[in-house]
């Protein structure tokens, strides 16, 4: 695709929603916001924002606060640890992939984190965040290309763990558990986080990210969290269409039986052209039920707290899916650039670590005059140890 079409497709499909976010951080006063109903505030909490003070609309939360009950702004509790990252230069209609950033802590203590702040303008799509031992995936911080130090996020994720994953185009977003639940990072760690940038505007942007942790003291952690991870990675959207892709991923083999797990976050990742993601437990009490149900995108943080928790013991497995709404002539497939992608990071209690991916793709059916797609499910699954070491101190 010649460069000026691609930019000005990728603006066309982009720019509606980067221009429809709400205004500053104004709603810091519990207060001053009398006017914002129970409603109005579970409307903001999708983008992360708070009620404005007049309760009409929504504003976005500073630096160092969250949306808390969506009622209004509240500070991050904790202590924060704050790494600026470099800058970039990304061009119009630019993609910048295959470069990883890194942040050597030197931390001679384990840290529980139970909050992540990421600030961004540095035209960040997508970013995934992890931490290994600082002896793994070897060199000098700042930027550096992937594949020169063999680094993959699978094998990032069991050295290590995973700390958090940006929003789709987000600016801004806080990855806030309830309080007590907390993910261990181990002393002397190293957080590695992949560059996906694209620009969707016209002109050049430069800036950078800045990502801050904020610890618990050990004491106070009564939930050690791990993540796992849905994918959908054989899609096929037709053109012209609206369609969906769902599948249930049986996780009886990954527990022994009936799934012993609590959820606490849940974060949706498609691209421009998803207009629906959503997520759910099959068997148990709560089959059939949608514990996520994100539509539309809009460039905006839309990771989920679920205070109170949700336990899903005797479930048996998961439920997940995407609505597309392809306007193309051709078909749209999984991938970067303008593909999409259906996928979801969440975090919960559990002994058990598991990615789970979509491997085949079924003939459609029709039902609610739209294709509906499945497929097979297939679920790698390995036990977690909640205090595994970190790497050997500094020489």
């Amino acid at each position: 695709m010649h460069h000026s079409t691609r930019a000005a497709l990728l603006a066309s499909l982009f720019a509606p929603w980067l221009l429809a976010g709400c205004g500053g951080d104004e709603s810091t006063n519990p207060a001053a916001n009398a006017g914002c109903t129970d409603e109005a505030a579970a409307a903001c909490l999708v983008d992360q924002q708070a009620c404005a003070p007049s309760g009409a609309g929504c504003v976005a939360c500073g630096e160092g606060r969250y949306a808390g009950t969506g009622h209004a702004c509240t500070a991050i509790e904790g202590t924060a640890l704050t790494h600026d990252f470099a800058s970039f230069e990304v061009n119009p209609g630019e993609e910048v992939l295959g470069q990883c950033q890194s942040w050597t802590l030197g931390n001679a203590e384990e840290i529980w984190v139970n909050t992540v702040e990421l600030v961004q303008d540095e035209a960040s799509h997508h970013s995934n965040w992890t931490f290994v031992p600082a002896d793994q995936f070897e060199g000098p911080d700042g930027v550096w290309k992937c594949k020169e130090r063999n680094y993959t996020q699978l094998a990032a994720a069991l050295s290590g763990g995973v700390l958090y994953a940006q929003s789709t185009q987000a600016a801004k977003e806080v990855q806030k558990f309830p309080d007590g639940a907390a993910v261990r990072i181990p002393p002397y760690s190293r957080i590695i986080g992949d560059v996906h940038l694209l620009n969707t505007t016209a002109e050049k942007v430069t800036g950078h990210a800045r990502l801050s942790i904020y610890g618990i003291p050990a004491s106070d952690v009564t939930v050690k969290l791990v993540p796992f991870h849905l994918t959908f990675e054989t899609l096929d959207i037709p053109p012209k269409a609206t369609s969906r892709f769902e599948a249930s991923c049986d996780l009886k083999s990954a527990y022994g039986g009936p799934m012993d797990l609590t959820l606490y976050y849940t974060l949706p990742h498609t691209h421009a052209l998803g207009t629906r993601m959503f997520f759910g437990p099959v068997g148990g009490p709560l089959d059939g039920q949608l514990l996520m149900d994100v539509r539309g995108f809009d460039g905006e943080a839309h990771g989920i707290v679920h205070s109170p928790p949700v336990s899903l013991d005797g479930s048996t497995g998961l439920r997940f899916g995407c609505e597309f709404e392809n306007p193309r002539d051709e078909s749209v497939h999984w991938g970067f650039d303008d593909q999409e992608m259906c996928e979801m990071l969440g975090f919960a209690d559990s002994d058990v670590v598991f990615e789970s991916a979509v491997s085949t793709l079924d003939a459609p059916t029709m039902a609610d005059g739209m294709p509906r797609y499945s497929g097979k499910c297939e679920t790698l699954a390995v036990p977690w140890d909640h205090d595994k070491p970190g790497g050997p101190p500094p020489p």
